[in-house]
């Protein structure tokens, strides 16, 4: 009778505990989210304070992304290369980091930094709009946009990874009386890609270095309409660098998450 009555007792106890740690747990939340939302009011205060608007749409509590160390994938170079030039395309180092591909239909060099060109380049192509939608949703570009005028015209697009835009890995197609004749752009892999764990500027911070940067610079705005991370591609050191884009109502800024540097997109 006496074990089973401190069995109970056990019990009691743990319950007891559990209750504790989860109330804990809640109450830790509860302040979390409580001091959340006053940093999200003082902010939107003091842009008021500066005749700057937030719209309710931007969110100033969304993650920051973390900067990327990216890897060279010449897999992917070829499978773009052979798509460009028609198929049959050999490849060669150049050294320096360059490497082309060379196919009857002319040549495509790659430099490790995710650049690339075109040299001579003319390939048949019997739907101009097909072809680069292809192309472009093979390889991850969007934001296609597409200008033609009869048998010419200029695609381009914008890479993405993960649904977010990568400024610098743009893409231009070029096309001249029903050929391919001009390709360049930029594109990158996260095949064994690495995070960074350095600390990156919050959306709050980003937009106080943003107001700042106003005042400082003269600028004319009267709203923030929206902010969204996005990546930049630094070819010199192939990463991914995470940046603040900041929409005005008149122009569109970036706010570099490890610098605090503002610049005018």
């Amino acid at each position: 009778m006496e074990t089973y009555r401190l069995k109970n007792i056990a019990i009691l106890i743990l319950l007891l505990l559990n209750a504790f740690l989860l109330t804990l747990l809640g109450y830790q939340h509860m302040q979390s989210r409580q001091s959340d939302s006053d940093t999200v009011e003082q902010l939107r205060v003091l842009f008021s304070g500066n005749q700057l608007s937030l719209a309710d749409s931007v969110d100033p509590l969304q993650p920051v992304l973390s900067p990327m160390t990216l890897s060279r994938n010449t897999e992917t170079e070829a499978d773009m290369a052979d798509m460009l030039l028609g198929g049959g395309a050999e490849g060669a180092s150049q050294g320096g980091g360059i490497y082309s591909y060379t196919s009857a239909a002319g040549s495509l060099q790659f430099r490790s930094g995710g650049s690339f060109d075109s040299i001579q380049l003319s390939l048949p192509v019997t739907d101009i709009s097909d072809f680069a939608i292809s192309f472009c949703e093979s390889f991850g570009y969007q934001d296609i946009d597409i200008q033609l005028a009869g048998s010419g015209g200029t695609v381009t697009a914008i890479q993405y990874v993960a649904d977010v835009p990568i400024l610098g890995c743009g893409l231009t197609l070029v096309f001249r009386d029903g050929s391919l004749t001009e390709v360049s752009g930029a594109h990158i892999s996260l095949e064994n890609a690495a995070l960074s764990s350095e600390e990156q500027l919050t959306c709050v911070s980003a937009l106080v270095r943003f107001l700042d940067y106003r005042s400082s610079a003269g600028i004319i705005c009267s709203e923030v309409s929206s902010v969204s991370c996005i990546y930049y591609l630094v070819e010199s050191s192939s990463t991914l660098t995470p940046v603040w884009q900041v929409e005005t109502d008149t122009y569109t800024y970036l706010v570099d998450a490890a610098s605090g540097d503002v610049s005018r997109l």
